[in-house]
């Protein structure tokens, strides 16, 4: 699967990179209690990194073995702080619990990696199967009306398949797996679940011409801009991380460039809370 490597020379690599002689406090510490200390003078053992693949896997995957270590260990601790204590947390993850069977089946069946899969539906959820949002965001995966119609889904005043727990969990992780047929990469496939595929291109569109004075098409060409992603290695972190891409999510609203952390977060306390 795209820059999700699964050896363990490759982990200890990671590890190795982003902390040295320890894991970081609060990413990739497990199990985790929010928020916790960790002595700057712990160490993991090899069989450690091992046991903590997923976790690495996530982490490689949305920021890159280059990324800064302190910068991730900062945007990944706020997170886990803020989703932690939202009002509906508890509810929203006896909900992700009763469904994870389904939920892990279906991230299975459609190659989609079980972390992404489990941390959006954990940051989505509302508190309950046919949770409404203020928005209009309906059942386990939060999906909008017009997005549930795009995958099939009947939605109209008679009747309303986002209500059904399965044929939501089918839609969402469906829908996650076609945001990464259309960018090639699992950070931005995640925040594009959140923004929108018209706000991920536009992005990737400021990034390109910005960065390399590459003019992208935009949405309608989906197959220039994941030639682009993958020729020059863009991962969610890079992107959201730029200058000029920072100018265009502050008009965004909800904290837009915040969403992939988020699910890095809750992925990280979905696993926390077995």
């Amino acid at each position: 699967m795209n820059k999700i490597r699964t050896s363990a020379d490759k982990l200890y690599q990671f590890a190795s990179i982003m902390i040295p002689g320890a894991f970081i406090f609060g990413v990739f510490q497990f199990p985790l209690k929010v928020p916790i200390a960790i002595p700057v003078t712990a160490t993991v053992t090899a069989g450690e990194i091992v046991s903590e693949r997923e976790a690495l896997e996530l982490a490689e995957a949305f920021f890159g073995l280059d990324a800064d270590a302190k910068e991730t260990r900062k945007a990944i601790d706020k997170q886990i702080t803020f989703v932690s204590s939202r009002k509906a947390y508890s509810a929203s993850l006896s909900v992700v619990q009763k469904h994870e069977a389904t939920i892990k089946r279906e991230a299975a069946q459609k190659n989609v990696p079980e972390d992404v899969a489990l941390g959006v539906a954990l940051l989505e959820n509302g508190g309950s199967d046919t949770a409404v949002s203020s928005a209009g965001a309906l059942g386990v995966f939060q999906l909008m009306p017009g997005t549930a119609r795009s995958l099939g889904l009947t939605v109209n005043k008679k009747s309303d398949e986002r209500r059904n727990p399965s044929a939501n969990i089918e839609a969402g992780v469906r829908y996650l797996r076609s945001n990464f047929d259309r960018f090639g990469d699992w950070g931005l496939a995640t925040w594009a679940y959140h923004a929108g595929e018209g706000n991920v291109s536009k992005a990737l569109k400021i990034y390109a011409k910005a960065n390399h004075n590459v003019n992208l098409a935009g949405v309608k060409k989906p197959g220039e801009i994941r030639a682009f992603v993958e020729k020059y290695g863009i991962t969610i972190h890079k992107l959201l991380s730029d200058p000029s891409v920072k100018q265009f999510t502050r008009k965004l609203n909800d904290d837009s460039s915040g969403y992939p952390y988020k699910v890095i977060a809750t992925a990280t306390l979905f696993k926390e809370a077995k």
